[in-house]
C-alpha cells in the first residue's frame, strides 16, 4: 500500500538497521560528519534495495566540493532569507531566566550548530532524488573533485515520540496540527532534551511558522534547493522501469516519490526553522541585535 498524505512516514532508526542499510548509514554519518542519520535516509533505509542502488550512485556526488559548496549556498540564502523577512524574538535572555547550565548552553548551542550543518545537505538530497524522478538532474561538466575532509559533530541526544513526557508529546501535536508536518523533524525532537525551552521556542516561532510569510519562503528555499542539484556532478535520474528493476510496483514507486517531495518542502521548513533558531539564540533581531552576517559562514 502507498503511502498518503498524513499518514506517519515509515523509518528504521539506526538501532534497527543491519547488513547493507546499517553499511549505507555508517557511511553517510562518516561522509557528512554527523552523529546521526536524518528522517530522510531513515525513510530510504526501509526500501533497502533502493537506498543501496541510490548510495551507490550518489556517493561519489556527495563526496565533492560540489556538493559542499552548494550546501553552503544553500545555507547562506536561507540565513540571508530568514535574517531580513522575519522579526525574531530573543531566546538568549530565555535560557538565562531558565538557568541553564553552562554545560547545558553549550550544548544546546552545539546542537542548533549541527542542525545549521547538517539540514542544508538532507534538502540538497532529497531535492536531488526528486529531481531525479522527474527528468533527471546534475551536470557532467561539473568536476567531481574530493571534498576536503569534515570535522565530525558531536552527538545530539533526540527524544523519540513514543518515549516522551506527556507535555513534550503535546506540544508535539501542537507542531504537527500547526504546521501540517507528516513527520516531527529532529530539530524539535533534539530541542526536546530541554522541555522548558522547547516550549518556549515553539511558542516564539509558532505565529511564524504558520504565517504566509513562512510558507513563501518555505517555497522560495524549495526552489534554491531544486535549481541548486543542477550545479552538482552528474547526471543522475531515476526513471519508472529503474524503480520497477528494483522490485517496486507502481504505488511504491508512486509512495517514494511522494515522500521524497514531502521531505523536500519539511527539510526546507526545518531549514528556515534552524536559522530563526541561530538568531534568537545570539539575541534575535527585533532591536537591532540581528545575529552577524558571519555566522552564515561553513561550521569548522
Amino acid at each position: 500500500m502507498g503511502w498518503k498524505k498524513g499518514q506517519a512516514v515509515p523509518l528504521l532508526p539506526l538501532s534497527e538497521a543491519t547488513g547493507r542499510v546499517l553499511e549505507v548509514y555508517r557511511d553517510v554519518q562518516q561522509v557528512f560528519g554527523v552523529p546521526h542519520v536524518s528522517s530522510f535516509f531513515q525513510h530510504l533505509g526501509t526500501r533497502p534495495r533502493f537506498l543501496d542502488r541510490y548510495w551507490s550512485v550518489v556517493r561519489p556526488i556527495v563526496g565533492t566540493e560540489a556538493f559542499f559548496s552548494c550546501a553552503q549556498h544553500l545555507r547562506a540564502e536561507a540565513y540571508v532569507r530568514v535574517n531580513t523577512q522575519f522579526q525574531i524574538p530573543d531566546l538568549k535572555s530565555e535560557i538565562n531566566r531558565q538557568q541553564f547550565s553552562f554545560g547545558a548552553c553549550e550544548e544546546l548551542r552545539d546542537c542548533i550548530n549541527f542542525f545549521y550543518h547538517a539540514v542544508p545537505m538532507s534538502l540538497l538530497l532529497s531535492a536531488t532524488l526528486s529531481e531525479a524522478f522527474t527528468g533527471g538532474t546534475g551536470n557532467a561538466e561539473i568536476p567531481r573533485i574530493p571534498a576536503t575532509a569534515h570535522k565530525h559533530q558531536r552527538r545530539i541526544v533526540m527524544v523519540e515520540e513514543d518515549s516522551a513526557s506527556p507535555a513534550v508529546k503535546a506540544i508535539f501535536a501542537d507542531i504537527r496540527s500547526a504546521t501540517g508536518a507528516d513527520v516531527v523533524h529532529t530539530v524539535y525532537r533534539a530541542f526536546a532534551r530541554w522541555p522548558d525551552f522547547l516550549k518556549s521556542y515553539w511558542e516564539a516561532v509558532k505565529p511564524l511558522t504558520v504565517s504566509d510569510l513562512f510558507r513563501q519562503s518555505e517555497n522560495s528555499v524549495c526552489e534554491d534547493a531544486r535549481r541548486l542539484t543542477k550545479e552538482l556532478p552528474g547526471p543522475l535520474q531515476f526513471n519508472s522501469s529503474d524503480l520497477a528493476a528494483l522490485g517496486m510496483n507502481e504505488s511504491e514507486a508512486n509512495s517514494l516519490i511522494c515522500v521524497t517531495d514531502m521531505f523536500v518542502h519539511s527539510l526546507s521548513a526545518a531549514l528556515i526553522n534552524v536559522g530563526i533558531a541561530r538568531i534568537a539564540m545570539e539575541g534575535g533581531n527585533l532591536h537591532g541585535s540581528a545575529a552577524h552576517p558571519e555566522a552564515a559562514v561553513p561550521l569548522t
